[in-house]
């Protein structure tokens, strides 16, 4: 982690933003056209029978995700560093179950879930934090269960004063930083796919990079 700030005020920053501007970050978010979650999703419904565990880290107001897998028949949990964010999501999905918390502090089973996802969350833990969640993900998993998520394509820190009025902090170890931590972390999973996509946020263009695995038999 290249800033002097710690973990726990890192996350703070993260979590106090999303419950200020949560009503906010909603209206803007969940019209966004995000082709390559939805694709994601869309497979696990052709792939996992219904009734199947999911588990949504960082899964905001709940839409369009979270409404997305429970339309596809799927028990769904969502947990989220921002209370602002849930109380929206229990309004929005109220067939989902949620749970308010820092991903890295909850504790799961083994093989709890039949897929694991974190879409635009992960990024916003410390950099050094990124391999051991990703661990923690696949040990979740059952057995042939699915592994979706996306990070930042740069290496570097993103601390900005002024993101739609709040303070806010995401990070990226790089591309082949992804890659790496894969492959340190990632044990056991199989029929990795690995795609740097581009979106559009607002005006601009960013890139992101997915991965989309599977946990072996």
């Amino acid at each position: 982690m290249s800033t002097s700030t710690s973990a726990t005020d890192l996350k703070a920053i993260v979590k106090e933003g999303y419950d200020a501007i949560a009503p906010k970050y909603h209206s803007w978010a969940a019209p966004r056209l995000t082709q390559k979650r939805t694709e994601y999703i869309e497979r696990l419904g052709k792939s996992l029978p219904k009734g199947s565990k999911v588990l949504e880290l960082g899964c905001g107001a709940g839409l369009p995700a979270t409404q997305q897998l429970v339309d596809q028949g799927f028990e769904v949990l969502g947990v989220d560093i921002s209370s602002s964010q849930l109380t929206l999501a229990k309004e929005h999905v109220p067939r989902a179950q949620f749970m308010q918390g820092d991903m890295t502090a909850i504790e799961f089973e083994k093989g709890s879930f039949n897929a694991v996802m974190a879409f635009y969350s992960l990024f916003h833990l410390p950099r050094d934090e990124h391999g051991p969640m990703l661990k923690k993900m696949v040990d979740w998993l059952k057995p042939g269960g699915w592994l979706l998520f996306n990070l930042h394509t740069d290496e570097k820190d993103h601390m900005r004063d002024d993101w739609m009025g709040v303070k806010m902090f995401s990070t990226g170890l790089g591309i082949e930083g992804n890659r790496r931590m894969l492959v340190e972390y990632g044990a056991g999973l199989i029929d990795v796919e690995d795609v740097i996509d581009k979106e559009f946020v607002g005006r601009f263009e960013e890139n992101f990079h997915w991965i989309c695995a599977k946990k072996s038999f």
